[in-house]
């Protein structure tokens, strides 16, 4: 652990910038994993298909009591389009894109500063090489051929430590990103469907309605 630590610090002070980022990097993915895939966690296919069925048999109290079962994107934009169930597609529509707005970029939130991590770690590698290269020039001005080598190797040593950890912590950080990519799209596009299906649903229930209304 010593020799690491010895190894570590030898490579400069950008060893440990990109160290912090690695630790907030880390943070991230792991706060994102657990909202998209344990507190998100949901079939949205069902959810949506249970409320249309309550929609169809006229039951909304049922379907507005379904959503309440859990804190979800979908459940709450579903729910906002149920509790105006009788009102025009106008005022349906508006409330939905309303309650869209709040939590779509709420399930965004985060993702997209993953990149730039990304970048910061290989950018801070790229200094430190940089750092490395001028420690091996300003270490052979002036000084005899056994200082001169040794101020190569130590130059060298650090601009390539520099190099190996940036892209050791930019790699798995991008991956990840694109990881929790795949997943926030699938659920993003699984409310879309189901608010679009269930926007639908009310439209056409509404229309029969009032037909039948100017019917009688």
């Amino acid at each position: 652990m010593m020799a690491f630590f010895q190894w570590f610090h030898g490579g400069g002070i950008f060893m440990y910038a990109i160290l912090a980022i690695s630790i907030f990097s880390l943070y991230l993915f792991l706060r994102k994993s657990y909202m998209l895939f344990i507190k998100f966690s949901l079939a949205e296919d069902e959810v949506t298909q249970a409320v249309l069925r309550n929609v169809e048999t006229d039951n909304i109290a049922r379907a507005v009591q379904y959503c309440n079962v859990k804190a979800h994107p979908l459940m709450k934009i579903l729910k906002a389009g149920l509790t105006r169930a009788n009102k025009p597609e106008k005022e349906i529509r508006r409330a939905m894109e309303i309650a869209a707005a709040d939590e779509i970029p709420e399930l965004r939130r985060l993702t997209p500063i993953m990149p730039h991590m990304s970048n910061m770690a290989t950018l801070m590698g790229l200094l430190g090489t940089i750092y490395g290269l001028m420690l091996v020039f300003q270490g052979m001005e002036g000084k005899d051929a056994v200082a001169a080598q040794k101020a190569l190797a130590h130059g060298i040593a650090v601009a390539f430590r520099n190099t190996f950890v940036g892209l050791i912590v930019a790699i798995p950080t991008i991956i990840g990103y694109i990881i929790l990519l795949d997943k926030q799209t699938k659920i993003i596009a699984k409310v879309d469907h189901g608010a679009t299906a269930l926007l639908d649903a009310l439209i056409n229930k509404n229309k029969k309605l009032h037909g039948n209304q100017s019917k009688e």
